[in-house]
């Protein structure tokens, strides 16, 4: 055995350099792999009070640290009966009179606005769906004052994609990063998520999709 050893000496110094060579690359891709996961940003959007048209959304940054919200979106359809609103501000037609534009403008910002800086573990309210939808009716229907196309399917009694898209800014990342989550509202007006996860939008082509979907709501 000893002689064998000796004779093959070199051989098994190139086994032995390769195997830690080896185990060395494992290592480094898991070390490698939980650190991208640690600076990965990750927005989670979830429906929560039932699935009537009471039900609220809530926005939460599960990311490592703060991100800026710069625009959220909420579009009902598909194809190119697809009606989009900004919904980061306040509603201004639920602000209508003196008074109440009075009481915006002396409100906080974080009562008037969805924009800005949202902390690591920390979630904001997005609105009640009803809210939602009375926004993207009015949109449809001056889309439809203004020659475009009607969507009747946004209307109560029938089925309806609703997606949510969050378009923000992350220290990490270069560009707009963004996260969505689509429900399908029931011709019973129940409200059920499409998935169960919200799908995220921090890749590169990701990225430059989003940055392309925030230039036209500039």
């Amino acid at each position: 055995m000893e002689t064998w050893i000796e004779q093959h000496a070199t051989l098994l110094q190139v086994g032995v350099s390769v195997a830690t060579l080896l185990i060395w690359i494992f290592y480094a891709q898991l070390l490698f792999q939980s650190y991208r996961r640690a600076r990965r940003p990750k927005i989670v959007i979830n429906q929560m009070l039932g699935n009537s048209d009471k039900a609220r959304f809530l926005i939460s940054n599960m990311s490592q640290e703060a991100i800026h919200i710069d625009k959220v979106l909420v579009c009902m359809g598909s194809g190119e009966d697809r009606v989009c609103e900004l919904v980061t501000d306040a509603d201004p037609e639920q602000s209508s009179g003196e008074k109440d534009q009075s009481a915006m403008l002396s409100a906080r910002l974080d009562e008037v606005t969805l924009q800005g800086p949202l902390g690591s573990g920390k979630c904001i309210e997005l609105g009640a769906f009803q809210n939602l939808l009375n926004r993207i009716w009015r949109r449809a229907q001056k889309n439809s004052e203004n020659g475009g196309t009607r969507n009747d399917a946004i209307g109560a009694g029938h089925e309806c994609r609703v997606e949510i898209i969050v378009m923000a800014v992350y220290s990490s990342e270069k560009g707009v990063i963004g996260a969505s989550r689509a429900f399908w509202r029931k011709e019973d007006g129940e409200l059920h998520p499409e998935d169960v996860k919200t799908d995220q939008y921090t890749g590169f082509f990701a990225r430059r999709r989003m940055a392309r979907l925030h230039s036209q709501y500039v």
